[in-house]
C-alpha cells in the first residue's frame, strides 16, 4: 500500500512539472493575412500553420520573455512563459482595400486564459503608447535636460506601479524595469540628437543631386529660388507611410503657390527603385521625387544626421539654400506646420 501510494505521488509530482514546462498556445485568427503565424524573439522562432478554419493550436518550449506574434500584417508583442495555456484572437484585415478602417484596432486582439492578464495589459498600453506617440515625442522634445529627465522618471514610476499590481511575476517586473530604462535612455538620445541637429538651422543646407522620378537628375541647386519642404522617407517605413494621406492633403492644400516646393528624398536601397516608382504613383503623392544613390549611406543623409534621428525626417530651406528648420513638423501636425508655411512669404527677400 505504501508503495502505491509513492508511486501516486510520483505521477502526480510529474504531471506538475510537465505541465509547467511548456505554453498551451490557441486562439482564431478572423481574415487571417497569411496561412500562418511568426512566434520569434532575439533566440526564439516558430511558425504556427491556422487550420482550414483560421484556429490554431500549439505548445512552446521555451525561456521566459517578450515574443512578437506576426500574422504577416499585423505585429503584437507578447510576454510568454512555460504553465501558461494562453488563447490569443485576432481580427485581421482591419483596413479595407480603400484604406478605410472597417474594424476598430482597439478590439482586434484579446487574450484569455492562464496568462491574459499580463499581455491583455500589455497589449492595451503598447496601444494608447502608439496613439500618443509623436504627441509624447513632441512634449518630450521640447523640455530642457532637467524637464525630460523628470518627466521620464515620472512615466516610468506609475508603469512600473501598474505592472506591480497587475503582477506577482517577478521575471515580468524585472524585464520591464529594464525595458522603461532603455525607453529612457532612448529618449535621451534622441533629445541630444534633436540638439545637435537644431544647430543646423541656419547654416548652408548639405548637397544632394539624386535620380528624379521624372527623368535625369535634380540638385539642391536646381530648386533654389523657393521655400522646399523636404521629406526624407522610405518605401519600408510604415511611420512614413502613416503621414501619406496628411502629406496629399498639404500639397494640395499649398498647390501652386509661387513660393514654396515639395521635395520627396526616398533612401530606399537602389535594388528597389521599382518598389518606390510604383508606391509613388500608386499613392498618388506629388511635388519632386528623388531617389537617394547610397539609402543611409548617402552623405546628404550623414550630414543632416538622418542616420541618428531615424525617418520620416522633415526639413526645410530658404530660396537662397540655407536650413530655417532642421527638424519640421510632420505633415499629420497640421497646425503647427501650416503656421511656419504661411509665415514663409513674409520671409522672402
Amino acid at each position: 500500500m505504501q508503495k502505491i501510494i509513492v508511486f501516486m505521488i510520483i505521477i502526480i509530482l510529474s504531471s506538475c512539472k510537465t505541465d509547467n514546462d511548456y505554453v498551451n498556445f490557441k486562439g482564431t485568427v478572423t481574415n487571417p493575412n497569411s496561412d500562418s503565424l511568426l512566434i520569434s524573439s532575439s533566440k526564439y522562432k516558430k511558425t504556427i500553420r491556422l487550420s482550414k478554419d483560421n484556429t490554431f493550436s500549439d505548445t512552446l518550449k521555451l525561456n521566459a520573455g517578450k515574443f512578437m506574434v506576426f500574422d504577416g500584417k499585423i505585429a503584437v508583442m507578447i510576454y510568454l512563459k512555460n504553465g501558461y495555456d494562453i488563447e490569443m484572437n485576432v481580427k485581421s484585415n482591419i483596413i479595407d482595400s480603400n484604406s478605410n478602417k472597417i474594424s476598430n484596432f482597439r478590439e482586434s486582439i484579446n487574450f484569455k486564459g492562464k496568462g491574459s492578464d499580463i499581455n491583455n495589459f500589455l497589449f492595451e498600453y503598447n496601444l494608447r503608447q502608439s496613439e500618443s506617440g509623436m504627441n509624447l515625442y513632441d512634449q518630450m522634445m521640447s523640455l530642457d535636460s532637467i524637464g525630460i529627465n523628470t518627466a521620464l522618471d515620472s512615466i516610468n514610476k506609475i508603469y512600473i506601479k501598474e505592472v506591480s499590481e497587475l503582477t506577482n511575476d517577478n521575471h515580468f517586473l524585472e524585464l520591464e524595469t529594464t525595458s522603461r530604462d532603455n525607453f529612457k535612455k532612448s529618449y535621451i538620445s534622441f533629445w541630444n540628437t534633436k540638439q545637435e541637429i537644431s544647430k543646423h538651422n541656419g547654416k548652408k543646407s548639405p548637397y544632394f543631386n539624386y535620380e528624379n522620378l521624372k527623368g535625369g537628375t535634380t540638385s539642391i541647386d536646381d530648386l533654389k529660388g523657393k521655400f522646399l519642404y523636404i521629406d526624407i522617407w522610405a518605401t519600408w517605413c510604415g511611420p512614413c507611410k502613416d503621414e501619406f494621406p496628411s502629406f496629399r492633403k498639404l500639397e494640395k492644400k499649398y498647390h501652386g503657390i509661387d513660393y514654396l516646393d515639395f521635395v520627396s528624398i526616398s533612401i530606399d536601397n537602389i535594388k528597389d527603385r521599382d518598389k518606390w516608382i510604383e508606391m509613388v504613383n500608386n499613392e498618388g503623392l506629388s511635388g519632386t521625387h528623388l531617389l537617394a544613390d547610397k539609402d543611409w549611406k548617402s552623405q546628404y543623409v550623414i550630414d543632416n544626421m538622418i542616420d541618428k534621428s531615424g525617418i520620416p525626417r522633415y526639413i526645410i530651406v530658404d530660396p537662397k539654400g540655407y536650413i530655417v528648420n532642421s527638424n519640421a513638423p510632420r505633415p499629420s501636425q497640421e497646425k503647427k506646420l501650416y503656421n511656419i508655411i504661411d509665415n514663409l512669404e513674409q520671409n522672402m527677400n
